[in-house]
């Protein structure tokens, strides 16, 4: 059941590496002498995002060799044995061929501080002001009792959170610890709400109060010019009630420009995204600009997809202040099944999901067979990625047997009562008997509303009757 959540608005990658910044001060790589942007065989690497294995260390799928190599955790210099898996890095060196060495590894988490609440069913918490999701990718430190995060109590116990940032400021969680001693509150995240004369602004739902606060490297605060910068705030004193950080250090995290970076790769969430220009467009992941060419590759889609909220990963040469994508990669979060309703030469609609128009372009695997030989009727299974309020680009369709079912899944765009909005099909859930948290254990209607929000990945499944649909099961998905 599980797939990837994501949620549309600032967005991410996200993050992520939609919460590091393409590369750091702390030992970014100058220039180089040969590029792999220029097909040479060696030069400057880099990579942000998720450690997700060792024997060396290795970062969004990708081995840099750690000899030599000198460590960055939770603010003090560590070394290799200090981090785990799916604890979030930027790391920082260079490749020869296929082989890539750090220099330096810097480890920072999205959050530290006061677990403030828990969700009935452990898939979410909130963390001194930060929404906090979970799904069956995040890693549960054994310092947990029973990898649980039931096991934590609100108000008293304090965590440590890996993960990138969502495009509205959740954070995705990838590794989650207790912190026993030498707890540091500290947050990365999106400025809003800044009030230069109070001397405020808002991370999430967390206020930070920076008027004691070294602010010597942020711009100079004039009304609510921090606003969209993403930076680090850290304090000594997070005050429960009132959920504020008086901050004794407050610092942005874009550091990278003037650096460049032969070799750089980004996943996350996109936050902000230009308009196209042929193959060419301008936009963000998480806090990393990136520029499309006219000979960039796009894997699984192409420029008119990329919009706020889509989830992917980018790789290419790091200019000093963006990141020219010699590839780009879009991952999927919609699932259709139905009849369909209408068909054209590249589009087709779904009975029983009104105004959604699902389009096929050259890169959409059809499992053998052509819209050309498919007719109004015929039932099928829909794979994509969302292209706009009601419509979806398909990675894959596939043929199936006759059948009444219907499912929807997709982002929650709106919630009034018991009416989800998705992708711009109203549903009402008063007829739902079966909601599912995200791990798949049954739960509650009043959990799920209480779990669900806009922008989380719902799937909904229901039968079709004629014109009429009874929808029978929710899902939060992951």
């Amino acid at each position: 059941m599980n797939t990837s959540r994501w949620v549309i608005s600032l967005g991410a990658i996200m993050v992520a590496a939609g919460l590091l910044a393409a590369c750091g001060s702390d030992g970014a790589p100058s220039v180089s002498a040969s590029g792999s942007g220029s097909g040479a065989a060696s030069g400057s690497a880099s990579a942000s995002g998720t450690i997700t294995g060792f024997g060396s260390v290795i970062v969004n799928g990708k081995k840099f060799e750690t000899a030599g190599s000198t460590f960055t955790v939770d603010g003090l210099s560590g070394s290799q044995q200090d981090l785990k898996l799916g604890m979030t890095v930027t790391v920082n060196g260079s490749f020869n061929g296929d082989q890539r060495s750090a220099r330096t590894v810097l480890q920072k988490d999205a959050v530290e501080g006061l677990v403030q609440s828990v969700a009935a069913d452990g898939l979410s918490l909130v963390v001194m002001g930060q929404t906090v999701f979970v799904d069956s990718t995040t890693l549960i430190d054994d310092n947990i009792p029973g990898r649980n995060l039931l096991n934590l109590i609100a108000g008293t116990d304090h965590v440590e959170v890996n993960g990138h940032i969502r495009p509205n400021g959740i954070i995705q969680a990838t590794y989650i610890e207790r912190k026993l001693v030498n707890v540091t509150p500290e947050v990365r995240g999106f400025v809003s709400n800044h009030a230069s004369g109070s001397a405020i602004f808002r991370i999430g739902n967390l206020t930070v109060n920076y008027g004691g606060a070294d602010i010597s490297d942020m711009p100079v605060p004039n009304g609510n010019n921090w606003d969209g910068l993403f930076v680090e705030s850290k304090g000594t004193n997070f005050v429960n009630a009132s959920t504020t950080l008086i901050a004794t250090t407050v610092e942005p995290e874009n550091q990278a420009v003037g650096q460049v970076i032969d070799e750089f790769e980004v996943e996350g969430f996109v936050t902000q995204a230009g308009t196209p220009n042929g193959n060419s467009i301008e936009f963000t992941i998480g806090t990393t600009p990136v520029r499309t060419t006219d000979s960039t590759e796009f894997r699984g889609g192409t420029v008119d997809e990329i919009l706020l909220g889509t989830k992917m990963s980018a790789e290419g040469r790091f200019d000093g202040s963006t990141l020219v994508a010699k590839h780009v990669k879009f991952h999927e979060s919609v699932r259709l099944e139905g009849d369909i309703a209408t068909i054209g030469s590249n589009v087709f609609t779904i009975a029983g999901l009104p105004g959604v128009t699902v389009h096929v372009n050259s890169q959409t695997d059809l499992r053998g067979f052509s819209l050309s030989n498919v007719s109004p009727g015929d039932h099928v299974r829909v794979r994509g990625r969302v292209n706009g309020t009601a419509s979806v680009i398909a990675t894959r369709v596939e043929l199936r047997s006759a059948d009444r079912d219907l499912d929807l899944q997709g982002p929650v765009q709106s919630i009034t009562g018991n009416d989800l909005v998705i992708l711009g099909v109203s549903v009402d859930t008063s007829s739902v008997t079966h909601f599912e948290s995200v791990s798949g254990s049954s739960m509650t209607r009043a959990n799920f509303f209480a779990e669900v929000r806009v922008n989380s990945l719902v799937k909904v499944k229901g039968e079709r009757n004629g014109v009429v649909v009874v929808w029978d099961e929710a899902e939060l998905e992951d």
